[in-house]
C-alpha cells in the first residue's frame, strides 16, 4: 500500500498485479475504511464487470495481453483472468455496499484518441514480433509483481506504448487529485505498473 496525502484527502494506493485471483485478499483486507473507492479503469470496465455476460465482449485482448498472460502463468502456475479478480472483487464489494467505484482511467473514447494520436503506424506493426520476442526473451523475475514490472518495461522498448503509459498515468493522477477535493479518503486499486509512477505525481 502507497499511502499519501492530497488536498488533506488520505489517498491510498493498493498496487495489484492483473490477472491474478491470488490478489483479491489483498482488496478484500483493504476494504471498508475509505470514504471512496477508484479503481484504474474506464467507466465503461466497471460497467462491464458489474455486468459479467458481457465480458468476452466488452473487453478486447491483444497479442501482447495473450503473450504476458502465457508467461505470467508459466511462472506462477495460476491461470491469468481477464477482467482482473483484484478489481472485480472491488466492483463487487462496493455493489454489494451500495457504492460505486470512481473510474480513475478514461473513457473507451477518450483512450483510443488518445492511443491513435501517440501510437504510430508503425508501432502497430511491431506488436507481433514484439509478442514473439517476449514469448522467447528470458526475465530476471521470479514473482509476478517483479514480473508484471519487467514484463512493462519491456514493452515500453516500443515508444509509443511508453508514451501511451505516461499519458494514462498523468490522467490518473489527475482524476485521484479531483476526488481529493470532495472526498476525506480513498483507496485507489492501480495495476502494479503504474502505481509508483502515480504515486510520484502526486506527490
Amino acid at each position: 500500500m502507497i499511502e499519501l496525502t492530497v488536498d488533506g484527502c488520505r489517498i491510498c494506493i493498493l498496487p495489484v498485479v492483473n490477472g491474478l485471483l491470488s490478489e483479491t485478499g489483498k482488496v478484500e483486507s483493504a476494504y471498508g475504511d475509505f470514504e471512496a473507492y477508484g479503481a484504474s479503469l474506464g467507466i465503461e470496465g466497471i460497467q462491464a464487470i458489474k455486468n459479467r455476460v458481457q465480458l468476452e465482449s466488452d473487453f478486447e485482448v491483444s497479442e501482447l495481453d495473450i503473450a504476458y498472460a502465457q508467461r505470467m502463468e508459466e511462472l506462477t502456475g495460476e491461470h491469468v483472468e481477464i477482467p482482473s479478480p483484484a478489481m472485480c472483487v472491488l466492483v463487487d464489494l462496493c455493489a454489494r455496499d451500495g457504492r460505486n467505484v470512481i473510474a480513475l482511467d478514461m473513457n473507451d473514447a477518450d483512450f483510443t484518441e488518445m492511443y491513435c494520436d501517440t501510437v504510430r503506424a508503425w508501432d502497430f506493426v511491431k506488436e507481433h514480433r514484439l509478442a514473439k520476442k517476449g514469448m522467447k526473451r528470458k526475465f530476471r523475475s521470479t514473482e509476478p509483481t517483479a514480473f508484471a514490472v519487467e514484463w512493462d518495461s519491456f514493452i515500453h522498448e516500443v515508444k509509443g506504448y511508453r508514451q501511451v503509459s505516461e499519458k494514462r498515468e498523468r490522467y490518473i493522477a489527475d482524476q485521484i487529485r479531483d476526488v481529493a477535493r470532495y472526498k476525506k479518503s480513498l483507496l485507489a486499486l492501480i495495476e502494479v505498473e503504474r502505481a509508483e509512477n502515480i504515486a510520484a505525481l502526486l506527490r
